[in-house]
């Protein structure tokens, strides 16, 4: 789903790079600064859209959690009714009459109103002595079943609102992609007019990605890992198809790695004031398609600052 979106936003982020280390660069009269903005405007607009995504979800379950409960109980109480009203043509032609199909909400919804309707108008339990309404079964008298009904239409109209809001926001991200994809068109042309090939400002520009990637990065692989000073660490890494990392990282005394730098287009990394001892680094290259494998574990040993 986010495949070409995520393309789009990698091409901001590899402008706003390529600003970064071309003064002169300012397409479209733009400073890093203010594509940096498009660039989190980007990663709002998706974020929004896979938290709306979550509440259509849990929204649609729920939904059909109160439709299978009121399924379940007009079934029940269907058969009930046709027992203890045998004996009454009158109420026994009405009960026959009842839907008894249904497998979408709103079929499940006019069958469980239609039950409830016909539940207020029928006439005191046969079987019971001294008369009273009909009751299914202990807990099951028309309150709890109209219960049922409420919860299941107050489920619906949740799931309505939730859905719009999902609608909404997939309005969005098009939008945004469109804009984005634009953005980095507008600007990769700009560049290209702005310095001629063979100079390194053209380099830079031609680094930045024209098309998704068709395969997943391959295994990524540290090239440098050194502790040039006291606390430092220094790494070098590439993986085939990348065009981001995933950086990860287990220090002294540590059990589980856990990742210090994500979604970064450089493919060097230096970290300070880490602490004496051995440091293990892992390294995951991503594309558009998603994940490579991880590198191998490479260690560096830390002096004390």
């Amino acid at each position: 789903m986010f495949g070409e979106f995520d393309f789009h936003l990698l091409q901001v982020q590899y402008l706003k790079g390529a600003m970064d280390q071309i003064p002169a660069f300012h397409p479209q009269g733009m400073t890093p600064a203010q594509v940096q903005a498009q660039y989190e405007g980007g990663l709002a607009v998706r974020v929004d859209f896979q938290t709306k995504t979550a509440t259509r979800n849990l929204a649609r379950g729920e939904m059909l959690e109160k439709q299978a409960d009121a399924h379940r109980a007009a079934t029940g109480i269907y058969g009930v009714m046709k027992v203890r009203y045998r004996k009454e043509p009158r109420a026994l032609e009405a009960i026959a009459k009842l839907p008894t199909k249904d497998q979408t909400v709103a079929e499940t919804t006019i069958r469980v109103e239609a039950m409830s309707s016909l539940w207020g108008q029928l006439p005191n339990d046969p079987f019971i002595d001294p008369p009273a309404p009909f009751v299914a079964w202990g807990g099951m008298d028309k309150a709890a079943f109209d219960a049922k009904l409420a919860a299941l239409k107050d489920a619906q109209s949740a799931f309505v609102r939730a859905d719009e809001s999902y609608e909404m926001a997939q309005g969005d991200l098009h939008a945004k992609d469109e804009e984005l994809a634009d953005l980095a068109a507008a600007c990769l042309a700009e560049g290209r007019a702005q310095f001629p090939t063979g100079t390194p400002e053209r380099e830079v520009i031609d680094s930045i990605p024209t098309a998704p990637s068709t395969q997943l990065p391959a295994q990524a692989e540290i090239t440098v890992a050194q502790s040039p000073a006291p606390g430092r660490v220094h790494l070098e890494y590439t993986a085939t198809h990348a065009t981001s990392y995933d950086l990860l990282h287990k220090g002294p005394g540590e059990t589980e790695f856990t990742i210090v730098a994500d979604d970064v287009i450089e493919t060097a990394y230096d970290v300070d004031d880490l602490a004496a001892g051995e440091h293990e680094h892992k390294v995951v290259g991503q594309n558009s398609r998603g994940s490579g494998e991880e590198s191998q574990i490479e260690g560096v040993m830390v002096k004390e600052t």
